[in-house]
C-alpha cells in the first residue's frame, strides 16, 4: 500500500548510493549540476564486496580531487603470495606497474570507500536521501521534448528492506514484495536518471533492458573475520590445495581477513536451495583445512560475515535508454570477483558519464554526445567480464593439463615477470582505450599514429620540470627542485586540456615561422599569441553556468533529505607536487593549455623568447621542460621537429591530435571543439 504522492524536480536523479552513485554525485556537484541521490538503506552496509582500487581508478580520483583521504587509509599492496598445499611456492608482483604514479593496488574495504566518498559529498553540501527506493521509472516524450518520471517510495514504519530478500551475494533476480508493508510515494521529474542500483537493478528490470550472460555453477564461499593460522595472511595469499580446490585471502584494515573459498560446483537446483544461515563456521573451517592440509593450523576466532557467492557474468543489452536513463556499475555489468575489477569499472563509468551530462545541461554540447557513453563503456564492460572469467576459469581449473600448467607457472613465473612490460597488465586498468566516435576524432595528419598514441587512449604519465630563472646563469631553465607530474596538470572535472608538445621548436625556430615537411612552424612569440587568443575565444564562447542558473533553468525543487548520514573521514593530506594544479570544487572554465619543451634553452636570446610562456599561470599556456623528451616519446611526438597538439578530454583520454603547433594546427583544434560543442 502507498499514500501521499509528492512531486519534485531535479536535473539529475541518481538511484543507489554505493561508490558508483556517490562518485557520479560528487562529479556532477563539482560541475554545478544539482543532484538528488536516493538510497533504500538507512545505513551503509557493514559488508564490503569490493576491496581494492586499481591504478587507473586512483588516477581519475586524483584528477577529481578526491584521492588524498583514500591514500591515508588504504594499504599499498603489490604482490600475490602463492602457496601450494602447505608450502609457499612463489611471489608474483602482479599489482606493480611502472606506468602510473600509483604503482600499487590500494586495499580498502568498500565500507570505507563508501564512507570516504560520502564525506567528500557532504563537504560539497550534498546529503544522501536515505530511506527512499526506486519503484518505477519511465521516459515521457511530448513532441521533441522528453524527460524522466520516477516513482520512489519510503516505508512508513521500519525500513525498505524486506524479509523476502535473498542474502546470497551476487544474485541478479528481483526480490518478492512483502505483504502488508506500507509506504509513502513520490514522483520525481528529472532530466536524467543514473541507475547505480546494483546487480538487481530495479531500473533495468522496469525498463525491460535485457541482461544476457551466464550464471556459473561454482559454489563460492566468502568469510570475513579474525583468524589464527600458520599461513601469514598479511598480503594477498592464494592457496592451491592438493584436493584440487583453492582459496584466496585478503588482509582487511581492522585485522580481519577476507577468505574466498572454491567449494566445487552445484546444480541450479542446489544453488536455489542455498541459505546462508545454514552455512556454519565449522563447515567453513573444514573447507579451508581440506585445502591447506591437515598439518597447517587454521582457526577462526570469530565470524563477521559468512555467505555464498553466486557468480553471474552478464552485461546489459543497453547502457543508455532513450538518451535519458543510464545504467552504471553493477546495474549494467556483473562478473566474478576475480581481479577486483567490479567497483573500479563502476567508478570509471561515472567518470565517463558525468562530464557529458554536465556539458548538455549547461547547454555546451548537443544531447548526441551522450551516445558515446554506451559506445565507450559497453566494450570496456565486455572486456572486463572476459578478463574476470579467464582469471576465474584458470584459478579453478580442474583438468590435468591446466592444473599442470598452473603449477609450472607458479614455479617459473616470478623469474619471467621482469621481462614483461608492466604497462600491459590488465589488472591495473591502464590499457583501456575508447575507439573513434564524435569525441575521439583523427586528424588527417595523424591517421597512422601507432595504436598506443592514438585518440581514445589514456593520457599517460610523465615527470616535468617547472622552468625558472637560474640564479647563476640567469637563464630560464628547467628546475630539478620543482617538478610536477603531467597528470597533476590535467585536473578536472570537466576541463579540456590542450597539451602543446613543442619538441625543440622554441629553441631552434627562426624569427619568422616557416614549414617543416609541409607543417607550419612557430616561435615563442607567435605561440604565446595563439594560446592567448584561443583561450580567450573558447572561454568566451563556452563556460559553465552557476549552480543557481541551472536550478532556475531546470525548475529544480529544493527538498532537503529527511534521512541522511554524515560520514566521518580523516583529513586529506596532500601528496601533490607544489606546482600541481588543484582540482576545482566549483566549475567555471572549460579549457587549459600546457606547453612542453623537449630541450632547455642555452643562450640569453633563447631565454628571453620564452619569458612570456614561463610567466604564464599554470593552465594558461605555462611552459615546462620535458627533460630527455620522455613525455614526447610517451605521446608519440618526435623530440626534434614541428611538435604536436594533443587534446585531452575531461576524463583523461586523448580526444584529438594534430601535427604541428603553428597557427594552422590551432585552427584545426578550434574546428574540433566547434564540431563537438554547442
Amino acid at each position: 500500500m502507498s499514500s501521499s504522492t509528492i512531486n519534485s524536480t531535479t536535473p539529475v536523479l541518481i538511484s543507489g548510493a554505493g561508490p558508483t552513485g556517490l562518485f557520479a554525485a560528487i562529479l556532477l556537484t563539482k560541475l554545478n549540476i544539482p543532484v538528488r541521490l536516493i538510497e533504500r538503506h538507512l545505513e551503509v552496509s557493514p559488508l564490503s564486496k569490493a576491496l581494492v582500487l586499481h591504478a587507473r581508478t586512483m588516477e581519475i580520483m586524483a584528477m577529481s580531487g578526491v584521492i588524498e583521504r583514500f591514500l591515508v587509509e588504504g594499504k599499498h599492496l603489490r604482490e600475490f603470495h602463492i602457496w601450494q598445499g602447505g608450502k609457499q611456492a612463489a611471489i608474483f608482483p602482479v599489482l606493480n606497474n611502472k606506468e602510473s604514479h600509483y604503482n600499487f593496488g590500494l586495499f580498502l574495504e568498500q565500507l570505507r570507500t563508501t564512507a570516504l566518498l560520502t564525506a567528500e559529498l557532504n563537504d560539497l553540501g550534498v546529503q544522501i536521501d536515505r530511506g527512499w527506493e526506486l519503484m518505477d521509472t519511465k521516459v515521457v516524450e511530448e513532441g521533441k521534448k522528453s524527460w524522466v518520471e520516477t516513482t520512489i517510495r519510503r516505508a512508513i514504519q521500519g525500513t525498505n528492506v524486506r524479509s523476502t530478500e535473498s542474502k546470497v551475494l551476487g544474485v541478479v533476480e528481483q526480490d518478492a514484495e512483502e505483504a502488508g508493508k506500507q509506504y509513502e510515494t513520490e514522483v520525481v521529474r528529472s532530466e536524467y536518471l543514473i541507475a547505480t542500483d546494483g546487480g538487481k537493478s530495479v531500473v533495468r528490470h522496469k525498463l525491460n533492458i535485457a541482461f544476457p550472460g551466464r550464471t556459473l555453477d561454482n559454489n563460492i564461499i566468502i568469510y570475513d573475520g579474525h583468524v589464527e593460522s600458520d599461513i601469514p595472511f598479511d598480503c594477498i595469499t592464494v592457496v592451491n590445495g592438493d584436493n584440487g580446490k583453492m582459496m584466496v585471502a585478503f588482509p582487511l584494515n581492522d585485522g580481519q581477513t577476507r577468505i574466498i573459498v572454491d567449494n566445487g560446483t552445484l546444480t541450479p537446483e542446489e544453488h536455489m536451495a542455498l541459505k546462508p544461515e545454514d552455512l556454519t563456521l565449522e563447515m567453513f573451517t573444514g573447507m579451508v583445512q581440506a585445502i591447506i592440509g591437515p598439518t597447517i593450523k587454521f582457526q577462526p576466532k570469530d565470524c563477521f560475515w559468512l555467505t555464498y557467492y553466486r557468480v553471474n557474468e552478464r552485461h546489459a543489452e543497453h547502457f543508455d535508454y532513450k538518451g535519458r536513463v543510464f545504467l552504471a556499475g553493477d546495474a549494467s555489468h556483473v562478473h566474478s570477483p576475480a581481479g577486483g575489477q567490479g567497483m573500479n569499472t563502476g567508478l570509471q563509468d561515472s567518470y565517463n558519464l558525468s562530464w557529458k551530462i554536465a556539458l548538455v545541461l549547461h547547454g555546451l554540447a548537443p544531447k548526441s554526445i551522450l551516445n558515446t557513453f554506451e559506445q565507450e563503456r559497453k566494450p570496456v564492460a565486455e572486456g572486463i567480464i572476459k578478463l574476470s572469467a579467464t582469471l576465474l576459469d584458470n584459478a579453478l581449473a580442474k583438468d590435468f593439463l591446466r592444473r599442470t600448467l598452473k603449477r609450472l607457472m607458479i614455479a617459473v613465473g616470478p623469474y619471467l615477470l621482469p621481462y614483461f612490460p608492466t604497462t600491459t597488465n590488465p589488472l591495473t586498468m591502464l590499457m583501456i582505450r575508447y575507439h573513434d566516435n564524435a569525441i575521439n576524432q583523427r586528424h588527417k595528419s595523424q591517421m597512422n599514429v601507432d595504436e598506443e598514441f592514438q585518440v581514445g587512449q589514456r593520457a599517460r604519465e610523465a615527470y616535468l620540470e617547472v622552468i625558472k630563472k637560474n640564479t647563476e646563469s640567469g637563464l630560464l631553465v628547467g628546475s630539478t627542485d620543482d617538478t610536477v607530474r603531467l597528470q597533476e596538470l590535467i585536473v578536472g572535472p570537466g576541463i579540456f586540456h590542450v597539451m602543446v608538445f613543442s619538441s625543440d621548436m622554441l629553441v631552434t625556430a627562426k624569427p619568422v615561422p616557416a614549414t617543416i615537411k609541409g607543417v607550419d612552424t612557430t616561435n615563442s612569440e607567435f605561440l604565446a599569441e595563439d594560446i592567448a587568443q584561443k583561450l580567450l575565444a573558447w572561454r568566451t564562447k563556452w563556460s559553465y553556468k552557476s549552480r543557481e542558473e541551472i536550478i532556475e533553468e531546470t525548475q529544480t525543487t529544493p527538498r532537503p533529505p529527511t534521512h541522511h548520514s554524515q560520514s566521518v573521514a580523516p583529513e586529506a593530506v596532500s601528496t601533490a607536487s607544489p606546482s600541481a594544479i588543484p582540482s576545482s570544487t566549483k566549475a567555471s572554465q572549460m579549457f587549459m593549455v600546457h606547453v612542453l619543451a623537449s630541450e632547455d634553452v642555452t643562450t640569453k636570446e633563447q631565454s628571453a623568447k620564452i619569458e612570456r610562456l614561463a610567466r604564464n599561470q599554470a593552465g594558461e599556456g605555462k611552459i615546462y621542460l620535458d627533460q630527455d623528451g620522455i613525455a614526447h616519446q610517451k605521446y608519440g611526438v618526435a623530440k626534434h621537429g614541428a611538435g604536436t597538439l594533443v587534446v585531452i578530454r575531461p576524463d583523461g583520454h586523448i580526444g584529438y591530435r594534430v601535427l604541428g603547433i603553428g597557427h594552422s594546427a590551432w585552427e584545426d583544434v578550434d574546428r574540433y571543439f566547434r564540431s563537438l560543442l554547442a
